[in-house]
């Protein structure tokens, strides 16, 4: 399995407690490369704000991949979601995820859907939230579906969000898009909040898994705060899951510390 870490676009803003390695990407990458990450997940706003072949261009220099287009800011910095109350905004969060779609096509990588797919509300019942969704998913599907994109759902804790909170939960939402390339991408953060067992629901997901986040219980250095990662990865193993292991964890001490010391513990783990 390949690891992967997650780093933000330029016009994505700095805030505290991010996820993602920020700043300048081109001196990132280069970190990234030289503690031994296969690859990176890019956290991206808008498209239209930075320099799309450069980006893909440098990464590939550098013989990494991109595995993920994370759409996190998409909701976290531009409020856009695809079952708001407000026609205009889900529009604005179709067109703008289909921009994001282009530039998946251009990295051969796959789009992440978390909190861009918005919540339950007062203003809706849920059954028309999840109306919104679905349509909105097929939508997206049916446009990614000749450009080699797969749309991969992202279960998230109710501390983000009440809808589609667990593993049990996102497959059910699979099997009501229906579509091929709907899939889910499942974080063990979330996952150690929101499901029973992680281990059992890897194996329950095994048909729709496609991308796995990696963060310890305080979602920190991995490592650092009693996550099994050892049982995680042989059951990853065990269910045959051949896709990407991606860094999702907060920047604390600080990012090169964060990188470092994680794929350096996971290393370790992973040659036992």
């Amino acid at each position: 399995m390949k690891i992967h870490y997650q780093v933000a676009t330029p016009e994505v803003t700095k805030s505290p407690n991010v996820t993602s390695m920020q700043g300048d990407i081109y001196e990132n990458i280069d970190k990234l490369k030289r503690y031994g990450y296969d690859g990176v997940e890019l956290m991206v706003r808008d498209t239209d704000l930075i320099d799309q072949e450069r980006i893909i261009s440098y990464i590939k220099d550098k013989e990494m991949n991109i595995s993920m287009i994370c759409t996190g800011e998409v909701y976290g910095e531009d409020g856009l979601t695809l079952t708001s109350s407000k026609k205009e905004i889900r529009k604005e969060a179709i067109k703008r995820l289909k921009k994001l779609i282009n530039f998946a096509e251009k990295c051969r990588a796959n789009l992440n859907i978390g909190r861009v797919r918005g919540f339950y509300c007062e203003e809706l019942l849920e059954n028309e939230t999840e109306e919104f969704a679905i349509n909105s998913l097929r939508e997206l599907c049916e446009y990614a579906e000749n450009k080699g994109v797969s749309i991969l759902m992202e279960p998230v804790t109710r501390l983000q969000t009440n809808f589609i909170n667990s593993t049990k939960d996102g497959i059910e939402f699979c099997q009501k898009v229906k579509k091929d390339n709907f899939k889910l991408m499942l974080d063990i953060y979330h996952m150690n909040i929101e499901d029973p067992c992680i281990l059992k629901s890897l194996k329950e997901a095994r048909d729709y898994v496609k991308h796995v986040h990696f963060a310890d219980n305080n979602r920190r250095i991995l490592g650092n705060c009693g996550m099994d990662f050892k049982n995680i990865l042989k059951t990853l193993k065990e269910i045959e899951y051949e896709g990407v292991i991606s860094l999702e964890i907060f920047q604390i001490p600080n990012q090169d510390v964060a990188a470092k010391k994680s794929i350096e513990y996971l290393k370790t783990i992973m040659e036992e």
